[in-house]
């Protein structure tokens, strides 16, 4: 996605997001028959609906709702839920502090092309013709970003560019030309250009080399006006002016969906992406990042979604990927996995890690779903693909049409390449932020990456504070509005009727357990019985997000064996302090 959506007041018509205006051929295992739309963030991943029938959605069995029993093990040893799993990207202090986050990205589509030496120039590529431009800041809006994310108490997480080319200045008219449609396989191994297209001229025209490894003396000051960009050396610049992780900057990704460069950063980049591309330019990029900072932790390779899970881009070949002859040199491994183990080899001869998270992109995939739309079976259909993240029994209802599973599947992938690694989702959003469904959705996504073990997460950008997906984010990180929190110990919590999502937590230094339940249903009450198991006196606050409301409201328990009610497509937060 673009780079600060909502924070730019100026310049609004240099952003990324929108359609980009291009269709591509066919998709996997479907032929030539169908067409993927351009619209980030779904690309390559994101088909046309008239074009592709959709799997036949399965029939809603919600259990007995009016005697719903929900057992909490709040004896178990659990294990820790990362806080950074609460992230957004793009937000001012004031919403980072509303929202509770912690963490705040610099990222999507135009920070692939970002000048920091300058500070204030970007191109936003095929979002936006291929303009340079500076959104409306002068002076450093990195170093801005950096300073009001730690005044908000996130982290924040930074986007290096490693494209090999960033904008030379800010002026909007500085445009590339004669840009084809989308890009191809390279001439010859390693040559720039496509069949038709050489992008040494447009790159001479709008950017400045941007490099990994400054071969001169690192300065906080570079010149605005430098003839070539060493990424290093922004690492450096950071560290020097903010600290080093965790005081300053926490994390870095080795740049942005590299996976989709020929088809968003065409002028520059035409040349699709191979699995040795993708593995070479991460290690180039992040040895020379850690050097400077070997406390802040690397994250790559940052793809955009289902299928560079599965395939580099040079995969897609002239037949949707059919033939796939890059996955087939490599011996028919998928991508991911195959890139992990490469990372893994490299930094075992290296004797370092270059690699401390696995970043993947995942948007849900459904007609619909990621969008305002809120009518009801599309409300029914955000709330039930959250089961794409951890069921294995989910049938994904979309042209992916199989099981995504996808944090046990990228764990699976972790645990047989490279173990010890984390997981990271940089980005990610199930839509209908103003709408029940969306908050239902997204209270369902910020606990299952609890419960599964997640240990980063960055919302795309933001749920507004005051909508019902922004209660939704509260509900976890300030649901009193004086920065209550659920839990940091995932805690077995289950539910005797489907239609009643929950997820449970105690904290790790007072006695405390937090439970939320989600009523998935839109036209029933669920009334709930907690057993929570516990022997000596304890007191309980509910905390309530009626549905399509934006309002968390307390009311105090006259007991922890009190039956509670949700409401249709509610969100409860159930407090219980000991003693």
């Amino acid at each position: 996605m673009g780079h600060q959506v909502r924070r730019r007041g100026s310049f609004t018509s240099f952003m990324a997001g929108g359609l980009v205006g291009a269709l591509l051929g066919g998709a996997i295992g479907l032929g030539g028959g169908a067409y993927v739309l351009l619209k980030h963030p779904h690309f390559a991943s994101r088909l046309r609906a008239d074009l592709l029938a959709q799997p036949a959605a399965p029939p809603i069995a919600y259990g007995d709702l009016a005697n719903v029993t929900v057992t909490v093990d709040v004896f178990s040893s659990g294990h820790p839920i990362s806080r950074f799993i609460y992230g957004v990207a793009a937000a001012d202090p004031a919403t980072l502090i509303a929202l509770g986050a912690t963490v705040d990205r610099w990222g999507g589509n135009s920070s692939t092309r970002y000048n920091w030496a300058n500070g204030h120039a970007w191109n936003a590529a095929r979002d936006w013709e291929f303009r340079n431009g500076n959104y409306g800041h002068k002076g450093s809006a990195a170093d801005d970003f950096v300073t009001a994310a730690l005044a908000g108490g996130a982290v924040p997480l930074i986007t290096i560019p490693s494209i090999g080319f960033v904008a030379k200045n800010d002026n909007n008219a500085t445009q590339s030309v004669g840009v084809p449609a989308q890009g191809g396989a390279p001439l010859a191994p390693g040559s720039p250009a496509i069949a038709g297209y050489d992008p040494t001229s447009n790159r001479l025209l709008t950017s400045v080399p941007s490099l990994a490894v400054n071969p001169g003396p690192m300065t906080v000051t570079p010149a605005p006006h430098a003839t070539a960009v060493y990424q290093d050396q922004w690492a450096y610049e950071l560290t020097k002016k903010f600290g080093a992780a965790p005081k300053g900057v926490g994390y870095f990704a080795i740049d942005n969906e590299p996976d989709l460069w020929s088809i968003v950063h065409t002028d520059v980049h035409p040349a699709r992406m191979s699995y040795a591309d993708m593995l070479s330019m991460y290690e180039q990029y992040a040895v020379a990042v850690k050097a400077q900072d070997p406390t802040a932790l690397l994250l790559g390779p940052d793809l955009s979604g289902w299928t560079a899970y599965w395939y580099s881009d040079l995969d897609r070949g002239s037949d949707n990927f059919a033939t796939h002859a890059d996955r087939n040199a490599h011996g028919g491994q998928a991508f991911l996995p195959w890139w992990l183990g490469q990372v893994a080899t490299a930094d075992k001869q290296r004797g370092s890690r270059s690699l401390d998270l696995l970043d993947v992109h995942y948007y849900p995939q459904a007609q619909g779903v990621f969008s305002s739309a809120h009518d009801p079976s599309t409300q029914a259909l955000r709330i039930r693909s959250v089961r794409s993240l951890f069921d294995s029994s989910y049938r994904d209802e979309s042209w992916i049409n199989t099981q995504v599973d996808l944090i046990p599947r990228l764990k699976g992938w972790i645990a047989q390449q490279y173990p010890g690694t984390g997981l990271a989702i940089t980005e990610y959003n199930w839509g209908g932020e103003h709408d029940a469904s969306g908050a239902v959705a997204l209270a369902e996504v910020l606990g299952t990456y609890g419960k599964q073990g997640v240990d980063a997460a960055t919302y795309w950008t933001y749920p507004p504070p005051n909508s019902p997906a922004g209660a939704a984010f509260r509900l976890y990180r300030n649901f009193d509005g004086h920065g209550a929190t659920f839990g940091d110990i995932s805690i077995p919590v289950t539910s005797n009727q489907s239609g009643v999502a929950v997820f449970a937590a105690r904290h790790s230094d007072r006695p405390e357990v937090d439970v939320v339940l989600t009523n998935e249903t839109p036209d029933q009450k669920a009334n709930v019985h907690l057993k929570l198991g516990l022997t000596g006196k304890a007191s309980a606050t509910q905390y309530q997000v009626a549905g399509g409301t934006s309002q968390i409201v307390p009311t105090p328990l006259a007991s922890v064996s009190d039956a509670l009610t949700l409401p249709p497509y509610s969100i409860t937060l159930v407090r219980v302090i000991e003693g």
